[in-house]
């Protein structure tokens, strides 16, 4: 079995093709896709943050020939349930569900973990405690956390358009990967633009691809106000262009990640066959 003829994806494969897997690989590797179900906005359906992630697991997956576990469809989003439809996970359920993924994982031979968050910044918190944790009793994995923001600063302020503070919940970058990947689930006769007007610190900030001075705050309740509609943001500057550019940096980030990983543990293992005296 190649890389060129199997599915990324284990649920489409036996337990004989992962162990061929496993078996042929000398960093065998594992991308772990979470999103959430919740509201964005009357333009956008509550999964965008699990196509998000799903997509770009995929696409990661088959540029590095990593495998790809079923994407987790739910997380924290207690911010979301003023709007019906939104199904939130308590951050502790998080943290045990992926604690169980990567022991899951890391028990059958994978080394390398790498967590990709399409649910923007909120999963992050959950994501570290159980990479943590589960590390005490695998200290030789990597487990990375591949946040749609964090990990694409550079695409999201190239292609910015609108406001610092507009907000990236529905806006024109998540709609524009939408309108990317799944055009048929975006209605666009209900773009409207919500801006962010301001906040009550200067510390708080929807600017999430600046380098300003920030405070984080816990995200369990949100005052939407009276009029909100559930984004943040201009969808209306939002195209299929702009999605696939997205798309395309996203997986070219995560497929360099990945090689860099498995270029550091081919230094680790040549370093250590000289320090015993052998060479290749």
């Amino acid at each position: 079995m190649s890389r060129t003829d199997r599915s990324v994806w284990l649920q489409e494969l036996t337990w004989q093709d992962v162990e061929s897997y496993l078996e042929s690989e000398d960093d065998p590797t594992a991308i772990v896709p979470i999103g959430s179900t919740e509201q964005h906005g009357p333009h956008l359906p509550l999964g965008v943050d699990s196509y998000q992630a799903l997509g770009v697991a995929e696409g990661i997956a088959e540029g590095a020939g990593a495998l790809t576990t079923p994407p987790l469809w739910f997380g924290d989003a207690g911010h979301h349930m003023a709007f019906p439809g939104t199904i939130s996970l308590s951050p502790r359920t998080v943290i045990s569900m992926l604690e169980d993924v990567y022991e899951s994982l890391l028990f059958h031979g994978f080394e390398n973990i790498l967590t990709v968050n399409g649910h923007r910044l909120a999963n992050l918190p959950a994501i570290d405690i159980a990479s943590k944790t589960v590390r005490k009793d695998y200290p030789d994995a990597i487990l990375a956390s591949f946040d749609l923001v964090r990990a694409n600063v550079r695409i999201h302020r190239e292609l910015r358009e609108g406001g610092d503070e507009d907000g990236m919940h529905g806006g024109e970058f998540e709609t524009s990967f939408m309108l990317h990947r799944h055009g048929e689930l975006v209605k666009e006769e209900e773009f409207t633009p919500m801006v962010h007007t301001g906040d009550w610190t200067r510390f708080s900030s929807n600017d999430y691809v600046s380098m300003d001075d920030a405070v984080p705050t816990a995200s369990s309740r949100h005052d939407w106000g009276e009029d909100a509609l559930g984004h943040h943001g201009d969808p209306t500057k939002a195209s299929k262009e702009k999605g696939e550019r997205l798309y395309e940096a996203f997986v070219e980030n995560g497929v360099e990640f990945i090689e860099d990983v498995r270029a550091r543990r081919e230094a680790e293992r040549t370093e250590g066959d000289v320090e015993q005296g052998l060479t290749y």
